[in-house]
């Protein structure tokens, strides 16, 4: 049952409500299992999540985190690539998987009724997967025409150059697409070598959100039908990224293209600091003031902003704007004044307050999905922090504190 949320009930925090129960089991072999049980909700969203993605390539080539993921689904020791798709389609439920920085998440919806076909699925590609040679050469087609795809997009293209220049200390932290190069030369013994290492259960987060009985799903992972029982240790976690001195340098890459796209960005605080929720207000001003100056007054741009990118190991602000070619100088500008604005003048009273009813209100959305429900209740587990408090930090933030936030970074 729900306290009252208003402007005049300042306690209310969303990441303290708790709409429905949590449990949190961890089995003999090391899977932890954490569930939220909602008993209205007629659909289950299971997902396992592994503490290895586009980040943790140093000993292996750049690209094979996000490989793996696509040969997971090229057949086990049970199925075939047909048989996956074809019983997930005949249990009514969706799958995918999606490879992070630092975890890749492989995921699945299905009726309520059928959970259990979509944990053994999952449970089977995991750790039955045999990559066959065939599917092997196939596969590596379809991911260098996605990364062609990605070099295609502007978008896209833009924001991975961005990253390489932030990280370039770190150079296998660049994309986790890795490059035509390395993707070409990866064997399937090096597949096996990294899933070897990381895929095992003392290095997973299973984690359910919906119509789900945890007892009865920690019974039925056990069996050794679904996850294996060898117990191995979690992958040491990533060493904090070393930043780079930014100079403000400018690099433009011709491409033939109607609209010029602009990316900027800088450091910020990570996942795990004090700062990051006051990090996050004042990025939320500055997006603000960029969507009504550069769009709404001078007309420069249909897709503008600034965000926080955040993890353990680094942390980043982020911001874009698409133009027209000749109007680059013009929105560059506008961008820097802007910055130095937020970081020399105080924040009016009026604009504060807008705006942090702003970001706690999106806090309290994103309670209502289940998947962000999902992925917060791994992550908590998967980085070993519990992100209480940020509501109470974004509404108590003075403007001195928002001006020091970006002064840190910019």
């Amino acid at each position: 049952m729900y306290d009252e949320v208003s402007q005049d009930n300042p306690a209310i925090n969303p990441e303290d409500v708790v709409w429905v129960k949590v449990q949190t089991s961890v089995l003999g072999n090391g899977l932890t299992v954490i569930t939220e049980h909602n008993e209205a909700a007629v659909s289950t969203y299971l997902s396992f999540y592994v503490r290895a993605g586009g980040h943790y390539e140093t000993d292996f080539p750049y690209g094979i985190a996000h490989f793996l993921e696509h040969m997971m689904f090229m057949g086990t020791t049970a199925r075939t690539k047909e048989q996956i798709r074809d019983e997930m389609d005949d249990c009514g439920g969706q799958m995918n998987a999606v490879t992070y920085p630092d975890h890749t998440r492989y995921y699945t919806t299905t009726p309520y009724y059928q959970w259990k076909r979509g944990a053994e699925i999952l449970s089977d590609m995991l750790f039955r997967s045999i990559f066959p040679e065939e599917e092997l050469r196939r596969e590596r087609r379809v991911v260098l025409e996605e990364i062609k795809r990605a070099q295609d997009d502007p978008m896209k293209f833009g924001g991975r150059l961005l990253m390489e220049k932030l990280r370039a200390n770190h150079p296998e932290r660049a994309g986790s697409l890795g490059t035509p190069e390395t993707v070409a030369a990866i064997t399937r013994d090096d597949l096996l070598s990294y899933k070897d290492r990381y895929y095992h259960p003392g290095n997973m987060t299973l984690t359910v959100t919906g119509n789900i009985d945890h007892a009865e799903l920690v019974d039925y992972l056990q069996t050794e039908t679904v996850t294996p029982s060898n117990e191995k240790k979690a992958a040491d976690a990533l060493a904090p990224i070393q930043p780079c001195i930014l100079t403000g340098e400018t690099i433009h890459v011709p491409k033939d293209i109607k609209q010029a796209h602009l990316h900027w960005g800088m450091y910020g605080p990570c996942a795990d600091s004090s700062e990051r929720a006051v990090s996050q207000l004042a990025v939320k001003i500055l997006s603000s003031r960029l969507k009504k100056i550069i769009r709404g007054k001078k007309g420069l741009s249909y897709s503008v902003g600034a965000s926080t990118s955040t993890m353990l190991s680094e942390g980043f602000i982020l911001g874009f704007a698409g133009t027209d070619p000749g109007k680059v100088d013009e929105a560059k500008g506008t961008i820097i004044g802007e910055l130095n604005r937020l970081r020399e003048e105080d924040v009016p009273e009026e604009e504060l307050a807008r705006m942090k009813n702003s970001l706690v209100g999106s806090y309290f959305i994103a309670q209502d999905s289940s998947g962000s429900r999902n992925w917060r209740l791994a992550y908590r587990n998967m980085s070993h922090i519990i992100r209480t408090g940020r509501t109470n930090s974004v509404k108590s933030a003075s403007t001195f504190e928002v001006l020091l936030a970006l002064r840190r970074s910019v």
